[in-house]
Protein backbone atom coordinates (compact mmCIF):
# COMPACT_ATOMS: atom_id res chain seq x y z
CA UNK A 1 0.00 0.00 0.00
CA UNK A 2 1.22 3.51 -0.78
CA UNK A 3 0.20 6.95 0.45
CA UNK A 4 -0.98 7.77 -3.08
CA UNK A 5 -3.52 4.90 -2.84
CA UNK A 6 -4.85 6.16 0.51
CA UNK A 7 -5.05 9.71 -0.86
CA UNK A 8 -7.00 8.53 -3.92
CA UNK A 9 -9.52 6.77 -1.69
CA UNK A 10 -9.91 9.86 0.52
CA UNK A 11 -10.28 12.23 -2.45
CA UNK A 12 -12.77 10.09 -4.38
CA UNK A 13 -15.87 12.02 -5.46
CA UNK A 14 -18.36 11.23 -4.29
CA UNK A 15 -16.64 10.13 -1.12
CA UNK A 16 -17.45 6.63 0.12
CA UNK A 17 -16.64 5.66 3.71
CA UNK A 18 -13.91 3.05 4.03
CA UNK A 19 -11.90 1.09 6.55
CA UNK A 20 -8.15 0.86 6.94
CA UNK A 21 -7.16 -2.58 8.19
CA UNK A 22 -3.82 -2.69 9.97
CA UNK A 23 -1.28 -5.49 10.14
CA UNK A 24 -1.86 -5.81 13.91
CA UNK A 25 -5.56 -6.56 13.31
CA UNK A 26 -6.78 -3.06 14.12
CA UNK A 27 -9.39 -1.34 12.00
CA UNK A 28 -9.77 2.42 11.50
CA UNK A 29 -13.08 3.55 10.03
CA UNK A 30 -12.98 6.67 7.88
CA UNK A 31 -16.50 8.03 7.59
CA UNK A 32 -15.57 11.45 6.22
CA UNK A 33 -12.50 12.75 4.32
CA UNK A 34 -11.75 15.34 7.00
CA UNK A 35 -10.92 12.49 9.38
CA UNK A 36 -7.59 12.10 7.58
CA UNK A 37 -4.50 14.23 7.29
CA UNK A 38 -2.06 13.13 4.60
CA UNK A 39 1.34 14.60 3.82
CA UNK A 40 1.72 16.55 0.58
CA UNK A 41 4.82 14.58 -0.27
CA UNK A 42 5.21 10.82 -0.29
CA UNK A 43 6.27 10.39 3.33
CA UNK A 44 5.36 7.14 4.97
CA UNK A 45 3.08 8.39 7.76
CA UNK A 46 -0.42 9.82 7.94
CA UNK A 47 -3.03 10.64 10.58
CA UNK A 48 -6.56 9.30 11.05
CA UNK A 49 -9.01 10.72 13.57
CA UNK A 50 -11.36 8.19 15.17
CA UNK A 51 -11.98 8.93 18.84
CA UNK A 52 -8.31 9.92 19.12
CA UNK A 53 -5.55 10.82 16.68
CA UNK A 54 -3.82 7.78 15.17
CA UNK A 55 -0.41 8.26 13.58
CA UNK A 56 -0.08 5.46 11.03
CA UNK A 57 3.05 4.25 9.28
CA UNK A 58 2.09 3.11 5.78
CA UNK A 59 3.84 -0.24 6.40
CA UNK A 60 1.15 -0.94 9.05
CA UNK A 61 -1.64 -0.86 6.46
CA UNK A 62 -2.68 -4.35 5.38
CA UNK A 63 -5.58 -3.25 3.15
CA UNK A 64 -8.29 -0.69 2.58
CA UNK A 65 -11.89 -1.78 2.16
CA UNK A 66 -14.97 0.18 1.13
CA UNK A 67 -18.00 -0.15 3.34
CA UNK A 68 -21.09 -1.65 1.76
CA UNK A 69 -24.00 0.77 1.29
CA UNK A 70 -26.49 -1.92 2.26
CA UNK A 71 -25.67 -5.12 4.12
CA UNK A 72 -25.95 -8.26 2.06
CA UNK A 73 -28.40 -10.92 3.14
Amino acid sequence: MKIVDIRARRNRAPFRPFQIRLTNGGVLSVGHPEQMSLPDDEREMFVVWTDTWNLIDITQVARVSVRQKHPRH
